[in-house]
């Protein structure tokens, strides 16, 4: 009776430590998928800015203009 019990608790323990273990990835993962979002989105931003950096304010200006009429 006391193996059947012990062996009981210890698959018990053991489910328990894979259930956590996977949530803990699961978290890890979705940190790592949200930073390699805003690394892209930096990136795009960072493109945007290099492409109007040498523009007059007045291009810019008409640009954002033009993007806002598009919406």
């Amino acid at each position: 009776m006391w193996k059947t019990l012990l062996k009981a608790v210890l698959s018990a323990g053991a489910v328990w430590c894979i259930a956590a273990l996977s949530a803990k990835l699961a978290r890890k993962s979705a940190v790592l998928e949200q930073a390699e979002k805003e690394a892209l989105e930096r990136e795009k931003v960072d493109k945007v800015l290099d492409s109007v950096a040498n523009l007059p304010a007045d291009d810019v200006r008409q640009r954002l203009q033009n993007i806002g009429r598009k919406e």
